[in-house]
């Protein structure tokens, strides 16, 4: 309920602000899959920025709709991003995304990310092109592994 009543004081905070300000960067085709994913690990990096939980409203609007599918609504996201496997990437010091492997419409990172006390973790963060809607074309992410530490997430 708490996680709830913030994201609604999240909504409301974001309505009132100037448009420039409020709005979180969207889906769309002229972006390439590294940056979908850049775009998103910024944002965790500086999650509480301009108000809690920004960061992770904005790693939502990039979430494949299958994505979405099994981990939404936001507010569970939240509680996701929150837990004990991805929590080290809210407000982590620095990430360094590595290509694996690409075709048309997928692409897989490897995603190291140095955490805020320091520790090392790695990830596998995989991104496809949506197919239909309004947002077909755009590069989004469908999932991101739980972290290995220290280890390559190739």
């Amino acid at each position: 309920m708490k996680i709830w009543l913030r994201f609604n004081l999240l909504v409301l905070f974001l309505l009132a602000m100037p448009a420039t300000a409020q709005e979180l960067l969207a889906p769309n085709p002229n972006l390439p899959p590294k940056s979908v994913v850049e775009i998103q690990l910024q944002s965790l990096q500086k999650n509480d920025v301009p108000i809690p939980d920004t960061g992770i409203a904005q790693t939502w609007a990039f979430a494949h709709p299958d994505n979405k599918r099994v981990t939404g609504p936001l507010e569970r996201f939240a509680w996701m991003i929150k837990g004990p496997d991805y929590r080290n990437m809210l407000d982590h010091q620095e990430h360094i995304i590595k290509p694996v492997v690409q075709t048309d419409d997928y692409a897989l990172f490897a995603v190291t990310i140095i955490t805020a006390d320091d520790q090392k973790m790695s990830f596998k963060w995989e991104v496809k092109k949506v197919k239909t809607g309004e947002l077909a074309g755009s590069w989004m992410t469908i999932a991101v592994s739980p972290p290995l530490r220290g280890g390559d997430s190739t």
